[in-house]
């Protein structure tokens, strides 16, 4: 399983981003290996960018997105892409994936 997170910097220490689509990472977490990739925000555009931030996981195979919440346009993106969301904690990326891992078993 692949997850999506926002990230304020490049480490899994790192806190969370309150912001999503305008957040300065994102950070995918693939449970199978452990391992975290992080990418800095492709995205500088005024309007729309939340949809554009689903679809940037969605084609990096990420299935459970751990976000602030969101506009209703990425809602519906995130719906449309089949992508669980789920409320992330002001912690830090490692914090809530584990968080997260704990209270879903597969």
């Amino acid at each position: 399983m692949k997850i999506g997170l926002c990230a304020k910097h490049e480490i899994k220490s790192s806190q969370v981003d309150d912001r999503f689509a305008r957040a300065s990472f994102f950070v995918v977490y693939n449970s199978s290996t452990s391992e975290y990739t992080f990418f800095k925000n492709p995205f500088d555009v005024e309007h729309g960018a939340g949809p554009k931030v689903i679809e940037f996981f969605a084609e990096k195979g990420v299935t459970v997105l751990i976000a602030p919440t969101l506009g209703p346009n990425a809602q519906k993106a995130a719906q449309m892409a089949e992508m669980s969301i789920n409320e992330q904690t002001q912690s830090t990326v490692e914090e809530n994936i584990k968080d997260f891992l704990e209270k879903h078993t597969f």
